[in-house]
C-alpha cells in the first residue's frame, strides 16, 4: 500500500511503474509533484506503450531512477486503489489526476461489471477526466501488431467447463511474427472476458505441456 505518510517524510521520490500502473503512477506522481517534492516516473522494464499517451507525465517517463532519491514506490507490485487511498485521505483530485485514475479503471477487466468501479467512473468525469482521449487511446488506437497476435491466438481459443473458461495456446514465436508484447496479449485477455459466459481467461505455452502462461 502506498502510504502518504513516507512520501511527506522523504524529499526525493522515484515511482516505479509499467504500462499496467502507469494510470495510478501518473495521478500519484501529480499529487507529490503539488506537495513541491523532487519527484520522477520510471520504468524499468523499457518504454510504455504508445495508447498510454493519454495519460498525463507520458513524456516523464524515464529508464533508470535517480542515485538521489530517498524513498522508492513501485507500483508494479499491488498497491491497492490508489482513488480509494486518496479520498480516504480527502486528497484533492485536480484534473490531471482525475484522468489519469480513469485511465487505470478502464485497464481493468472489472471495470465495466462492479458497481463499486462504475461509480468511480462516474464520479472521475465530474471530476474532468478527459473520457474522451482515454476510451479514444485506450480502446481505439491499437497496434496492428496486437491485432495479429489476436488472429492466432483466437484461431486456438478453446472454452469449457460450459463456456466458463476460455483457454487460449500460445507459442513464443508468436511475439516474433507478429512484433506484439505482453502488453498486447494482456489487452487480448480482457477482451476474451466479454465473450458471453466466459468468466476466466487462461493463456498457455503450447509448446511446454500447455503449461500456464498468465490467468485472469
Amino acid at each position: 500500500m502506498v502510504s502518504l505518510k513516507a512520501i511527506a517524510q522523504a524529499k526525493n521520490i522515484a515511482i516505479l511503474t509499467d504500462n499496467d500502473s502507469f494510470g495510478d503512477a501518473s495521478a500519484l506522481y501529480t499529487y507529490i509533484l503539488r506537495l513541491h517534492k523532487k519527484v520522477s516516473l520510471v520504468s524499468p522494464d523499457g518504454a510504455l506503450h504508445q495508447n498510454l499517451s493519454c495519460v498525463p507525465w507520458f513524456e516523464k517517463v524515464k529508464k533508470i531512477a535517480s542515485v538521489s532519491c530517498d524513498l522508492s514506490i513501485d507500483l508494479r507490485e499491488n498497491q491497492g486503489a490508489l482513488y480509494e487511498l486518496f479520498q480516504k485521505n480527502a486528497v484533492i483530485i485536480n484534473e490531471k489526476m482525475a484522468t489519469a485514475l480513469y485511465a487505470s479503471y478502464l485497464q481493468k477487466p472489472e471495470c465495466y461489471t462492479e458497481k463499486k468501479s462504475l461509480l468511480d467512473l462516474a464520479e472521475l468525469v465530474q471530476l474532468k477526466a478527459n473520457h474522451e482521449a482515454c476510451i479514444v487511446a485506450l480502446q481505439k488506437s491499437l497496434p496492428l501488431s496486437l491485432f495479429r497476435l489476436k488472429a492466432l491466438l483466437f484461431a486456438r481459443l478453446v472454452l469449457h467447463d460450459n463456456a466458463q473458461v476460455a483457454i487460449m495456446p500460445l507459442k513464443e514465436e508468436d511475439f516474433k511474427k507478429t512484433g506484439a508484447t505482453h502488453y498486447d496479449l494482456d489487452l487480448i485477455m480482457r477482451e476474451v472476458l466479454n465473450i458471453v459466459h466466459v468468466q476466466r481467461v487462461v493463456v498457455v505455452d503450447a509448446e511446454n505441456e500447455n503449461k500456464l502462461v498468465r490467468i485472469i
